[in-house]
């Protein structure tokens, strides 16, 4: 998986690429989660556009994640999701915790709904 980052709107959006399955890609996340966290940066968006595939391990990583956003009072949204990763989102009833948007600025938007 590949990482690149953006800030707008002081929000923290990390656009991911290839498949989201856990070892050496979960610590890359949660080590730059941290890194946003003593930033002060809390609200994340993960672009998710070019994320093909994404197993059991890779919504481990999302659900850690979020709960360590929240902890530090943020949040972690989830946008571009596309159908073959969607799915196991839905299945697992992840949807019902995890904010999905379709697009970044509509993620983006939405903190500013809730300030």
């Amino acid at each position: 998986m590949e990482m690149r980052e953006e800030t707008k709107q002081d929000v923290l959006v990390l656009h991911l690429e290839g498949e989201l399955m856990g070892g050496e890609d979960s610590k890359a996340f949660q080590e730059r989660l941290y890194e946003a966290i003593r930033q002060s940066q809390v609200n994340v968006v993960i672009n998710m556009a070019d994320v093909k595939w994404m197993n059991s391990s890779g919504l481990g990583i999302l659900m850690a994640g979020l709960t360590t956003l929240r902890g530090s009072e943020g949040d972690l949204r989830l946008a571009e999701v596309q159908d073959r990763v969607k799915r196991p989102i839905e299945i697992t009833k992840l949807n019902q915790v995890l904010g999905m948007y379709k697009t970044v600025d509509a993620a983006i938007q939405s903190y500013e709904q809730e300030a």
